[in-house]
């Protein structure tokens, strides 16, 4: 239902609470008005608010529509509107927003220009519009909610409707700033010439410590420079030292990493670049329903880049890594099933290496090329009790979370 948006400060609740179709476990529908409804990404903390009451959404309809940024209670679906943009306006809450951890802070990007609101007085604690010096590629709360961590691009790029008219080596460089939310003061704290920067993951548990991503031409985020270079590495703020986190596998590229709960591993995933089984199920017949699938592997590594556990698997569906966050548990919102939220308990594994994966919840998305909005991309609040997801089918997007325990 395409319903009007609502003006800033007005409450509403508009959820449905059913049991999930898999597991019977209690879901509530946070929303089901308007076309477009949005959750945090499945990037480190910053899910829910300090006291994990609260989860943050953006709204609208279309492109050409108003829009609002969106506090919710998760526990009872009770909904404030922190602010609204009219249609046109020069800062849309179109995409994902997130908390600062630690705060009921909420930062949300618009292109070039930053906002953080506090998310109960709805005030503006933070702003910056960074035009003319290039395009934010993430920005995300260190884990002491004290400072933002930004990465901004010297130059605009988007791979799917600039890769026929733009030199993908000629927009490289980028450098990553610390902003100080007590006192609004800005520091660089890395420069890189030879990449694109993005999807900047503080550490959970230590301030000084990034996960972040070094993206290569010509392919950046859809390959890199085809799987010869690593894309994820770990930055010491402090001291400067970058780590390379270097997946096993013949490709280097992962689509996606995270933090474990504790910041002392790092979690990744990727199509792999040995896809021998594949080439053997296209001669031998295959054993799968939709045919032989794609080989891709799922990883852990310690902060120091030493790889503890990788697995190649067999039947790739496009998804994303999260974290449990009270256990080493990867969660992935398709990578192994289909529809499924899983968890990959990595640590508890049989004789052939395989470990233990337990069945969380069914989200039922309908995944398409560069729609956001049908990414599950998981969050669970810090006492594992809720997760929650973002689902998209019959043309609209709705955010829901799940009761685990």
């Amino acid at each position: 239902m395409n319903a009007a948006i609502p003006p800033k400060g007005s409450p509403f609740n508009e959820s449905v609470v059913f049991p999930d179709q898999a597991t019977g476990r209690l879901t509530r529908r946070l929303t089901s008005h308007r076309q477009s409804n949005v959750k945090p990404t499945y990037h480190g903390m910053g899910g829910f608010s300090v006291d994990d009451k609260y989860t943050v959404l953006c709204t609208w309809n279309d492109e050409a529509s108003a829009s609002a940024l969106v506090r919710a209670h998760i526990e009872t679906g009770d909904c404030n509107v922190i602010d609204r943009a009219e249609a046109g306006a020069d800062f849309q809450f179109k995409g994902s927003a997130e908390f600062i951890p630690q705060t009921h802070w909420v930062v949300k990007e618009d292109v070039s220009k930053l906002r953080v609101y506090d998310s109960i007085s709805s005030e503006i604690v933070f702003s910056r519009d960074y035009e003319g010096e290039g395009f934010l590629g993430g920005a995300a709360g260190a884990c002491d909610g004290k400072s933002l961590i930004l990465i901004r691009n010297d130059h605009s790029f988007n791979y799917v409707a600039d890769k026929d008219t733009k030199d993908p080596y000629a927009v490289l460089g980028y450098s990553i700033f610390r902003v100080d939310l007590a006192t609004g003061r800005e520091e660089m704290i890395f420069r890189d010439e030879a990449f694109k920067g993005g999807h900047p993951i503080p550490n959970p548990c230590d301030p000084n410590l990034l996960l972040f991503n070094r993206d290569s031409a010509p392919l950046f985020s859809h390959g890199g420079d085809h799987g010869k270079t690593t894309r994820d590495w770990v930055l010491n703020i402090q001291t400067g030292k970058l780590t390379e986190i270097c997946p096993r596998d013949p490709s280097k590229f992962s689509l996606h990493s995270n933090w474990s709960y504790k910041g002392d591993h790092v979690y990744y995933h990727g199509a792999s670049g040995d896809q021998g089984t594949v080439e053997r199920y296209k001669e031998e017949g295959s054993p799968y329903k939709d045919g032989p699938g794609t080989n891709h592997f799922i990883g852990v590594a310690k902060v120091d880049g030493e790889t503890v556990w990788e697995h190649q698997y067999p039947y790739m569906t496009y998804g994303h890594a999260s974290t449990h966050r009270q256990k080493n548990v990867i969660i992935v919102d398709n990578l192994l099933a289909h529809q499924y939220i899983s968890g990959i308990h990595w640590e508890d594994r049989n004789s052939d290496d395989i470990p233990r994966v337990e069945m969380l919840a069914k989200h039922n998305s309908t995944y398409a090329t560069n729609d956001q909005t049908r990414h599950p991309h998981c969050t669970m609040t810090s006492d594992g009790k809720w997760l929650c997801y973002n689902a998209k089918f019959d043309d609209r997007s709705d955010v829901y979370v799940v009761k685990l325990n």
